[in-house]
């Protein structure tokens, strides 16, 4: 049995327990921020432009003193914006949208906004009764800047440098992400669109709900005027492009922006891109993001295949098309800058390939893919074609080229033989002749 004096104690720690859960509520898990995008009336640098944000926040923001922290990064100019020229909004997916009170401290019942100039940050501040402006688990938060905000007389000035600009959201309600808006010499069209100017790219997430074989991905949304399909492309090794990923998923619905990866290898390393396409085939590549998958039982994994090789060719390269050839790991399957399509494989271990070459250097990405899916690291090879006639392959066709063919006349000599038939004969000297004095 407890003594008197034991009970006491024991009824003071849990009177102190029981306080603590009314004064110090549970904090959500801190998770990221879902469909963020930015959504600018003009793209310029050096200027004014509205901002609509919006992200969706599994945790929600419903008690007093948490805060919301919109950062815009270095080159965004907030001089002259008040808390009339912001409005905040928010509600769930399907549902309508809540207005909220702004001032420039948090009240009772109305947020707190406080503008950074040199910061270029904005901070939105819950009101201090917990009764009031809660925004939800799961809402949609939507954030105006500008003169598109009910009140709004002034704008946020554009970086004055031109490139992808990131903003972020942060805060203490747990949740946390980021967007990127490009900036770029917008000159604006008919309907709003721009010329030649690429797309928004978007922020790719950290993937989550990860298992042995699977994991979910999920991206800003892209609000762009001409947008057409978002890429998503995966990788087992950094520096994944559309060149050298596979391609897992090409969307042409701007606000689908989230999708179940499956069949996975249990303990492997993946890297994921987004690309976005707009209506000129212009495209512009999300940052890139890993995940490791959990370990499974069962036997092991078998460990990726090897690097794949490209067979070395002496002589120059004259025709617009080649034959290349390699070797590969047994089991496997040649991909060429993303398609494994018309590869032949004349053994269990050699590949090749007839390609089309401009002139210059023409690079291909290389790699093999075993039957897990698991692709090889990237091999990197630059095939160069020549002008016919410029037997030194020196950009010029001159009287070095001429003397070379003429000492090597009706013999095989490949530096000359522009048409690859074995000799140097009249068909080569006319091929000299044609591109006489040129220079490319």
């Amino acid at each position: 049995m407890f003594t008197l004096r034991e009970k006491k104690l024991i009824w003071i720690i849990f009177s102190i327990f029981v306080i603590s859960i009314f004064l110090f509520p549970l904090n959500s898990q801190a998770a990221n921020l879902h469909t963020l995008s930015d959504k600018l009336t003009r793209h310029a640098p050096s200027t004014a432009a509205d901002h609509e944000i919006k992200f969706t926040t599994p945790s929600g923001i419903g008690t007093s003193g948490q805060y919301l922290h919109l950062a815009f990064g270095s080159g965004f100019n907030l001089s002259g914006l008040t808390v009339n020229d912001i409005d905040l909004l928010h509600g769930p997916l399907t549902g309508t949208e809540t207005s909220e009170n702004l001032t420039a401290t948090a009240s009772l019942t109305s947020w707190g906004v406080a503008i950074s100039i040199s910061g270029a940050s904005i901070d939105f501040t819950h009101p201090t009764d917990n009764d009031f402006g809660d925004i939800n688990p799961d809402d949609v938060v939507v954030i105006r800047i500008g003169l598109n905000a009910a009140g709004g007389t002034k704008q946020i000035i554009n970086p004055a440098t031109i490139g992808s600009k990131v903003i972020s959201i942060s805060g203490n309600f747990g949740d946390s992400g980021k967007l990127a808006t490009a900036i770029f010499a917008d000159q604006v069209g008919v309907g709003g669109e721009t010329f030649m100017a690429p797309p928004n790219p978007v922020i790719l997430n950290f993937p989550y709900n990860v298992t042995t074989n699977s994991m979910d991905l999920d991206w800003s949304q892209n609000n762009d005027f001409d947008f057409n399909r978002y890429e998503l492309y995966m990788g087992t090794s950094p520096g994944v492009t559309n060149l050298s990923g596979d391609l897992l998923l090409s969307e042409t619905d701007h606000t689908q922006t989230i999708f179940n990866i499956a069949g996975l290898a249990p303990n492997r390393t993946y890297y994921f891109v987004v690309y976005v396409f707009d209506n000129d085939s212009l495209n512009a590549p999300s940052n890139e993001v890993n995940a490791k998958t959990e370990t499974g039982g069962g036997p092991p994994w078998p460990n990726p295949p090897a690097i794949p090789t490209i067979d070395q060719r002496l002589c120059p390269i004259f025709l617009p098309q080649t034959l290349i050839s390699g070797t590969k790991p047994s089991g496997t399957i040649i991909f060429i800058n993303g398609f494994s399509e018309d590869i032949t494989y004349p053994t269990a271990i050699t590949w090749r390939k007839i390609v089309n070459l401009s002139l210059g250097n023409n690079l291909f990405l290389i790699y093999a893919r075993d039957s897990f899916n698991q692709n090889s690291d990237l091999l990197t090879a630059t095939v160069s074609r020549c002008e016919v006639g410029d037997t030194n392959c020196n950009q010029v066709i001159d009287d070095f080229d001429l003397a070379g063919l003429a000492g090597h006349w009706e013999i095989n000599w490949c530096f000359a033989d522009f048409n690859e038939d074995g000799i140097v004969d009249d068909f080569d000297l006319s091929g000299l002749a044609a591109h006489w004095d040129s220079v490319y």
